[in-house]
Parts: structure tokens; sequence; C-alpha cells
């Protein structure tokens, strides 16, 4: 549940000079959101209620790729 609320309030990712270090960043982030989206699609209502979020919003973000923001 901590991950959820980490990717709805947390700041963008810091700029990062370089190939490399870039790649690492932006992968990391995609990993975080492909995360954090499966256990959205685990929350009951209960769970969503507490979030503040609607089952529509809950199937809207669930159903967003990795890359989509």
């Amino acid at each position: 549940m901590h991950y959820i609320l980490q990717v709805i309030v947390s700041p963008a990712p810091p700029r990062v000079a370089g190939f490399l270090p870039a790649l690492q960043a932006k992968l990391a982030l995609w990993r975080c959101r492909n995360h954090t989206r499966r256990q959205l699609t685990m929350l009951d209502a209960r769970a969503l209620t507490d979030l503040g979020l609607s089952p529509a919003q809950q199937s809207a973000e669930a159903g967003k790729w990795f890359w989509q923001p």
C-alpha cells in the first residue's frame, strides 16, 4: 500500500546526467509504476475509500501502460 501512495503524491523524478543513469532511472520508474498498478487492482472497495479513489479511478489508473504517467 505504501507504493500506491508514493505514486500518487511523489514529485517528478530528478534529472540525471548521462545516458546510462537516465536509462536506469527511467526503467526504475517504469518498474515502480507497473508494480503499483498491479497492486492497485488488488484493492477492495474499503481500501479504495481509504485512499479516496473510486472504482472508476482504480480502473482507469490500472488500465494504463507502464510508460504512461
